[in-house]
């Protein structure tokens, strides 16, 4: 490329002709015409001794010779002008100018020297003279004019590129606000000759044409849900395939704006006229630049061999664009992974787009400090060991090699065609079995609780994940020989984890999808037997992760074995299952030498060893769910059950295969459930007459028995809670403290869960509806002040509400339930017998769990009702083995809350009173009914939760372990910060707490995230934590 032409101050000199110089003559080279018209000139009498020496032959007299200077003179300055007519104007060179300068002092000097002459012999000389200065001016008017095209040409690139470095379409808006390199691979249909065409009488209904417009709707959410100005580029793979004429064409009709797209906050079309017309004007700053690019792999390459080339191509152009000065280096794009049976979901918001929060995820803003913990926000980089080599940015910032996994939501249509969206909630992931298979699995409360909920790990990919364009070229495996979706994604997914930061599902955000589950054929969404050896060789090598490779091996020949020999055959013989036990064994010996065989094949990855952490980290650390132990889902069973013949009990019901779990109670809450007996959960009347203690019942205002308190009375009108004024807002909102802290970094309420549930239960998409809790409060009359911050805050999210008290205040919710001795402390057992007979007499076939503890109790209701509403505790009220179905009439009794063991004695355990106990119906029922009449019934005594464990503990009901699966406690007998700063002395017994305490975590993880109740909640603190929790501060 020629340079442009430099301006006339820029260019380099010589020392006679420097810009802004007056050009200087040589010594003796000649005067002005005023000099030499002036006698007393200091330059007179050098021309004169010139004169003389030149007119040494001829005689002249001075006069004479003063006539022909002075005519000379004359001609002189009569021509001069003529010849600044024929030179160019005066933006030319100054050097070129001196040449003339120079030109023209040659001609002083020759009339000077020629004075006494003739006129003919002077004008030969001029005409000399003037033929050199004509020469010389053609050559300065060829080259000024070769420079002046040039200058044109250059200033018109000039204004172009300012042009393309104005239109955000082309530059975006900078490294703040990276664009998006889309990549969408369209894959072969499982009948490879049916690529390009419809299937025989297929019509819209084949797999090739449910692909094509999967892979049509995928690109064109792309463009409802960006910015087009931050779209880098749309990479559309066509695998196996050449162009397809209709498809090219609406892949047209998007890029050129004629469908839906966006434009900032604003979604709008152009049709094809006004294009035409030419109204999209530049003025308008709205452009439509190609976006699109299609290539096309005429052989099949598979997915992964087609993202690697897809990749390949953006990072071409990348370098092409910052070559041409239209994208900075420090711009790192964001590179999406789009499957075809995916669109980006749209929401109704002008200002914030998918990519913004996926931005926030991936990309740290110089603003940021680098010691920011961001782990809170998006756990997975919590893991800052990451093993890619991450470049630092241009201001120092290390940037995260991390990804986001879009959360799923699916499609379904009915034969009308009409499509409904069912939303996912917020925890659902995705893992795989130990056939590495994939499965739907959720988050860990822990998980969760690192980030309020608002984000968390995920140990596979899904439909659509982003991550920077560079931490793909960092990662160190590229198996292009794994042809499927789902293997591809697998990879991709241990690339993230064992080689770089993780996997987010942004929880809050737009980055969701919505997957049409018809699109892609199954084996898209599985993984075959060699492409599982081929993974299992990769990265289960090394570090001791052979016992891995070895399990899933066995697992992926057992599965091949059943799915190919169950439907061969329908006996159950001996022989036959002989059979299967053979071809086990021959798949298994197939599946270790196609293993050891990819190890020498061209893309397989080597030296993962060195280069990222082992399979066993992943295992225990990312994915510890999966415990590579027997896993058996329905289909298993039957094929296991198949292997194994006929059985005679009713245990392969489809009542129960429909109702198995997808894990297994823990051994030690089993041996606990497995101690009691199921109770028929009817109702029975115990209340003898209600004529005496403790079923004599409640009094009303004026002291007279038979007064049923409405227990809906304050879900019916709910207190809404308010901060009074500034200094109402600085007690409640206070920062720093222990109670603060762990309110803000572990304990969390899990509202999208329950706002999810509460969806469900009101469209009817539960099973069930939701659990439904009594909660019962007891205090005295001189405490009533405390109960209006108890239905402030939490009270009001119980289904049912009482306190019992020893005085009825209708309006405050109170009711004088008498009892058995004086109202005092060392009496709550007697208080409490008369409150658990009031509440199962009137209120036990409305509710399904019954609460109970002090005034100075807080519970997080809506985490006790999705604890009990977990598959966890459903199947251990159902004796541990099947989920119940709904129509059981009987129940295994659970007894919940945290468990202490007296004075050390694991054979006394009981439950704390402080922070309360649940039960449910088939326990209220057993301790009411069988067990007040019998265990004491006439004893005074303070110790309630003890002398309720006991009389349980005689009829085989033990307290439940409520720990969460990081083993945090969920019932808590202090306040936060109590525990977030007990530790317990060298010996544990020298300090009851420690003492009574079962295998407990201290400091910040003794406590559940998802915490259920907490005790010694007084004053102010109760609206405290309201106010935390619930983010009012």
């Amino acid at each position: 490329m020629s340079t442009p032409i430099r301006s006339s101050g820029r260019r380099r000199l010589q020392p006679s002709s420097r810009a802004g110089n007056p050009i200087r003559r040589a010594p003796n080279s000649g005067a002005s015409a005023s000099s030499i018209s002036s006698n007393d000139s200091e330059h007179f009498l050098p021309m004169s001794n010139i004169m003389n020496n030149n007119s040494s032959n001829v005689q002249v007299s001075p006069k004479r010779s003063r006539q022909h200077l002075a005519r000379n003179v004359l001609a002189i300055a009569c021509l001069w002008p003529l010849l600044f007519l024929i030179i160019p104007p005066p933006t030319a060179d100054p050097a070129h100018m001196a040449i003339l300068s120079a030109g023209m002092s040659d001609t002083m000097i020759g009339v000077s020297s020629d004075s006494n002459s003739s006129n003919k012999l002077f004008k030969n000389k001029f005409q000399s003279i003037k033929k050199r200065a004509h020469d010389k001016i053609d050559n300065i008017r060829a080259v000024t004019s070769r420079r002046v095209n040039l200058a044109a040409k250059t200033q018109f690139l000039r204004e172009e590129m300012s042009t393309l470095l104005r239109r955000k379409d082309i530059v975006g808006y900078g490294p703040d606000r990276p664009r998006v390199a889309v990549v969408v691979v369209v894959p072969q249909p499982s009948n490879g000759n049916n690529v390009g065409r419809r299937a025989k009488g297929g019509g819209e209904g084949d797999e090739e044409s449910r692909i094509l417009k999967g892979a049509l709707d995928a690109v064109q959410s792309v463009f409802l849900t960006t910015d087009r100005n931050r779209i880098f580029i749309v990479t559309v793979v066509m695998d196996g395939r050449g162009k397809v004429g209709t498809f090219e064409a609406k892949l047209d009709d998007i890029d050129a704006g004629r469908t839906m797209h966006r434009h900032g906050g604003e979604v709008h079309t152009h049709d094809h006229h006004h294009e035409l017309e030419g109204e999209q004007k530049e003025g308008e700053g709205h452009y439509h630049s190609e976006k699109i690019h299609t290539l096309y792999n005429h052989e099949g390459m598979g997915v992964s061999a087609s993202r690697k080339e897809a990749v390949h191509f953006i990072n071409v152009l990348s370098r092409k664009h910052e070559q041409a000065g239209i994208k900075s280096p420090e711009e790192d794009l964001i590179l999406l992974f789009l499957s075809v049976d995916s669109r980006l979901k749209e929401f109704d918001d002008d200002n914030q787009t998918w990519l913004d929060d996926v931005t926030d995820a991936l990309i740290l803003s110089p603003s940021i400090d680098e010691n920011q913990d961001i782990s809170n926000k998006f756990p997975s980089v919590a893991k800052k060991d990451s093993k890619v080599d991450t470049k630092p940015t241009k201001d120092g910032t290390m940037q995260p090699s991390n990804a986001v996994s879009f959360a799923v939501d699916t499609s379904s249509s009915d034969t009308e065609g009409n499509v409904e969206i069912h939303s996912s909630h917020v925890g659902v992931t995705l893992s795989f079995d130990q056939k590495l298979r994939p499965r739907p699995s959720s988050a860990t409360g822990q998980q969760l609780a690192l980030s309020n909920g608002e984000s968390y790990p995920t140990p596979l990919t899904q439909s659509a994940t982003a991550l920077r364009l560079r931490t793909y070229n960092a990662f160190p495996a590229s198996d292009e020989a794994l042809t499927s979706h789902y293997s591809a994604d697998l990879e991709l997914s241990f690339n993230l984890w064992m080689c770089a930061d993780g996997i987010d599902v942004i929880a809050s955000s737009y980055a969701r999808v919505v997957v049409d589950p018809v699109i892609l054929s199954s084996s898209e969404k599985d993984i075959s037997g060699p492409l599982a050896a081929r993974i299992v060789s990769a990265w289960m090598s090394g570090h001791g992760d052979d016992v891995y490779a070895d399990k899933i091996l066995r697992a992926v020949a057992e599965r091949s074995a059943q799915d190919s020999i169950i439907g061969m055959t329908k006996d159950h013989s001996m022989s036959d299952r002989k059979l299967l036990v053979d071809k086990i064994k021959v798949l298994n010996d197939m599946l270790v030498r196609i293993s050891s065989e990819a190890k020498h094949s061209s893309s397989f990855p080597t030296g993962l060893g060195q280069k990222c952490r082992p399979f066993s980290w992943y295992a225990q650390n990312v994915h510890p769910q999966n415990d590579f132990h027997e896993e058996e889902d329905v289909n298993d069973a039957k094929k296991k059950a198949w292997m194994n013949g006929p059985t005679t009990k009713e245990e392969g019901s489809a009542t129960d295969e429909n109702n198995l779990p997808s894990k297994p109670l823990n051994e030690d809450n089993m041996a606990i459930i497995s101690k009691t007996s199921p109770v028929n959960i009817k109702y029975v009347d115990a209340s003898g007459g209600h004529a005496e203690h403790p079923h004599k019942g409640a009094t009303d205002e004026n002291g007279k028995f038979g007064y049923v308190h409405d227990e809906t009375f304050l879900i019916k009108n709910p207190p809404t809670f308010e901060i009074k004024d500034e200094k109402d807002r600085g007690v409640l909102c206070k920062k720093g403290d222990p109670n603060y802290q762990m309110l803000t970094k572990k304990v969390f309420v899990d509202l999208p869960n329950h706002e999810a549930a509460e969806k469900r239960a009101e469209h009817g998409l539960a099973k069930k509806g939701r659990a439904k809790i009594f909660c019962l409060v007891y205090t005295i009359e001189k405490n009533h002040h405390t109960i209006p911050a108890i239905k402030e805050t939490w009270g009001k999210k119980c289904d049912g509400f009482m306190v019992a008290s020893t005085k009825t205040d209708r309006e405050l919710g109170t009711v004088n339930i008498p009892h058995e001795g004086p109202e005092e402390y060392n009496n709550i057992w007697q208080k409490v017998r008369s409150m658990w007979s009031y509440v199962y007499d009137n209120y036990y076939e409305k509710y399904d769990w019954f609460h109970i503890g002090g005034d100075d109790l807080y519970l997080i209701v809506e985490n006790l009702r999705l604890y009990l509403e977990s598959e966890e505790i459903q199947l251990a009220s159902n004796g541990g083995q099947y989920l119940p179905n709904g129509s059981e009439e009987t129940q295994t009794p659970l007894f919940l809350g945290r468990r202490f063991a007296e004075g050390g004695n694991m054979d006394r355990i009981f439950i704390s009173g402080g922070s309360g106990y649940t039960m449910n119906k088939a326990t209220l029922k057993t301790l009411v009914v069988d067990g007040l009449p019998k265990c004491r019934p006439h004893f005074h005594t303070f110790s309630e939760d003890v002398m309720v464990a006991n009389c349980l503990r005689q009829r085989n009901i033990l307290p439940y372990d409520t720990k969460d699966e990081a083993g945090g406690e969920r019932y808590m007998p202090f306040a936060p910060g109590h525990h977030l700063n007990y530790h317990p002395p060298a010996n544990p017994k020298d300090d009851w707490y420690s003492n009574y305490s079962i295998n407990c975590k201290w400091g910040i993880d003794h406590c559940a995230a998802k915490s259920v109740a907490f005790h010694y909640i007084k004053g102010d603190l109760m609206r405290r934590m309201y106010a935390i929790l619930y983010h009012y501060c």
